[in-house]
């Protein structure tokens, strides 16, 4: 008869920053129930690679993870807030965003570092699992509640740019990040074609250079036109 797993100690409460990071519930910075936390973010990253969000069974992450299934129910009440945790884990960027001075190499560094992570195996398994089931509801939400988390180091860098007048004030920051990221993510993923450095050179000097001649500036919407007299129409 197979031995249940065992159940780590009770665990004292983790910093804020940690629990943002991966939704656990009282576990040890540091300490066994940390470690505990990070073997079933890999154990989750590797079941939704493997059946994907709907398929996603809380008993399966534990198994795999060498863990009691109320360990993980414990942390992550919902099934929800365990794939929120594990994405959150996986595309964590845990250094600050770079500050060379420049706009230009700023946004460089920040895409390989989203390419280091996005070509993991987890990295992969989770985007095929998002892009597979966005229709469900439950996956939706939780990407739109990770997108402004993604978005945050972007916008910190490109603010800056704007700061030091390499980019002008009112440029949209959000579409700019947006606009590196998605043909690498489309490289990476879809066409599963290289990426190198002149490729990624090349998409961050289109996007900047239109950037800075106004190409990604807000504009106020214009106002709907009355309509028109019944004998006009």
């Amino acid at each position: 008869m197979p031995s249940t797993p065992r159940e780590p100690p009770p665990a004292e409460p983790v910093p804020a920053a940690e629990r943002r990071r991966t939704g656990a519930r009282g576990a040890r910075h540091g300490g066994r129930s940390e470690r505990v936390v990070r073997a079933v973010m890999h154990a989750a990253a590797a079941e939704i690679a493997r059946v994907g969000y709907a398929a996603l069974r809380v008993e399966d992450v534990a198994a795999r993870a060498g863990v009691n299934k109320t360990t993980v129910y414990r942390r992550w009440p919902t099934k929800a807030e365990l794939v929120q945790a594990t994405l959150r884990s996986v595309a964590e960027d845990r250094d600050p965003p770079p500050d060379t001075g420049s706009v230009r190499r700023d946004l460089l560094e920040l895409i390989r570092r989203f390419i280091a992570v996005a070509s993991t195996p987890e990295g992969h398994g989770l985007y095929r699992m998002v892009q597979a089931e966005l229709h469900v509801p439950e996956v939706d939400a939780l990407v739109r509640t990770l997108r402004d988390e993604r978005l945050a180091p972007w916008r910190e860098v490109l603010a800056r740019g704007v700061a030091r007048g390499e980019l002008p004030p009112g440029t949209d920051l959000d579409l700019l990040g947006e606009m590196i990221r998605a043909p690498v993510t489309t490289r990476l993923f879809r066409l599963r074609a290289p990426v190198d450095d002149s490729f990624l050179e090349a998409i961050v000097d289109v996007v900047v250079l239109g950037a800075k001649g106004g190409g990604a500036l807000r504009r106020a919407q214009l106002p709907a036109a009355p309509p028109r007299p019944p004998h006009q129409r």
